[in-house]
């Protein structure tokens, strides 16, 4: 089961500049309500899901499965519902409140077939806020009835539906300068790449990052494959050590990169850059520490400290307090979808059909995600994403903070290169 770098996004990352204000973002989020009857008495037609006063919205998550994937997702549902609740806070959309209901895809196909089919033929959703990695369960179906679906891109098939919303797939042909910008000027000359075999988008992603790296003169030394619960770190670590690398550049999940990281640096590796593409969590600081000390990831997603990322926060802690760790990124991006979703309606009008939602969200070329991400083109979905956020571990391994770009690469504080076409 393929893990996906999110942007959310991208992987995620991707992702309203962010040193928007907070009152600017709120006023984002809907405004006054319209009062029920300016909303219904003039509609001709009655999109499924929408009524006077309310607008039905499906989510569909992995609640089970394989543990490490349900495990993750564990902080979307929280994530999405604060989203929601935030906007009814806020007027709702043309007057109607959203109403959440949600399914659980068991990480399978024919699971998310399932959910999908009760909640658009039985539940009468109009949309599907779709936070999952098996969407090739009912994408074509759902293509067919119309139904707008925004997530997070976890394969390249996110890229081929007309209906279907990302914010920056990082599956998509092509790269960007964006993550060699970043080794060399964080110091690296000569990479090694791990590889997770287990991963069917591996080869893609990895073709995708050793382009990236070469494009600004830093040369691919190895490639080292790594299975989860298989493979030993130490062992790469002494691969690492014979091939001369000081950058050590990856998609592993978060632990097994720290692992392997760890113990270069016990053998004294003289590692200039560590740079993990599988997002970074707070928790992944409770647990290694000082282990993770000078360790960078990739977050497409603004800074901790921006004011777009305080409004998340004091959502989070308003409506999902629950939620132990909402600086997860697989949570902000779910918070993301749903801001996705709640765009798309807010242009769909006061008389919304699947039809118009999906023709208008497409031609926004700057979605932000509320400020949380660069703006995205939704007009190009199979585009790379040209922006990233990098994140380092302090000296400590206490806390990450958002290493800033050279003025060249810089916008709106992110880290910003060009396409690079790969064969």
């Amino acid at each position: 089961m393929d893990l996906p770098r999110l942007h959310g996004r991208r992987v995620a990352v991707a992702l309203a500049a962010v040193i928007a204000i907070v009152s600017t973002a709120l006023a984002g989020c809907g405004g006054s309500p319209v009062a029920a009857n300016q909303s219904v008495n003039h509609c001709t037609t009655q999109a499924p899901g929408v009524t006077a006063n309310a607008i039905k919205i499906g989510l569909i998550q992995p609640d089970t499965g394989p543990a490490e994937i349900a495990d993750m997702f564990g902080g979307s549902r929280s994530a999405v519902q604060a989203r929601v609740d935030l906007q009814n806070a806020h007027g709702g959309v043309n007057g109607r409140r959203i109403d959440l209901v949600w399914g659980d895809d068991q990480t399978t196909p024919s699971g998310f077939s399932l959910a999908a089919h009760d909640l658009v033929d039985t539940q009468q959703v109009f949309g599907l806020v779709a936070l999952t990695v098996v969407l090739d369960g009912a994408a074509t179906w759902l293509q067919s009835k119309n139904v707008p679906v925004t997530g997070f891109a976890s394969s390249a098939d996110w890229s081929d539906f007309p209906n279907v919303f990302h914010f920056g797939n990082l599956f998509n042909k092509g790269t960007v300068s964006t993550y060699g910008d970043y080794v060399k000027a964080e110091g690296g000359t000569k990479a090694v790449i791990v590889i997770d075999p287990s991963a069917a988008t591996s080869p893609n992603l990895i073709a995708a990052l050793a382009a990236s790296l070469q494009s600004r003169g830093v040369q691919v030394v190895d490639q080292v494959k790594f299975t989860h619960g298989m493979s030993s770190a130490s062992n790469i670590a002494a691969e690492l050590q014979q091939s001369g690398a000081d950058a050590l550049v990856g998609t592993a999940q978060g632990a097994d990169f720290v692992d392997i990281y760890s113990q270069a640096m016990s053998l004294g590796i003289p590692i200039k850059v560590a740079l993990n593409a599988g997002g970074f969590s707070a928790s992944l600081l409770t647990t290694f520490g000082s282990k993770m000390a000078g360790l960078s990831t990739i977050s497409t997603f603004a800074a901790p400290t921006s004011p777009a990322m305080k409004t998340y926060s004091n959502a989070m802690a308003t409506y999902s307090p629950e939620l132990r760790d909402p600086s997860d990124e697989i949570a902000i991006a779910s918070y993301v979808a749903a801001d996705e979703m709640i765009k798309g309606l807010q242009l769909a009008g006061p008389c919304p059909t699947r039809a118009t939602f999906i023709d208008r969200l497409r031609q926004v070329t700057d979605f932000t995600g509320s400020g949380l991400m660069p703006p995205v083109d939704l007009s190009k979905p199979k585009e790379p994403q040209l922006c990233e956020n990098f994140v380092k571990a302090d000296p400590t391994g206490r806390s990450f903070t958002a290493v800033p770009p050279p003025a060249a690469l810089e916008h709106d504080g992110f880290w910003c290169g060009q396409v690079v076409p790969t064969q």
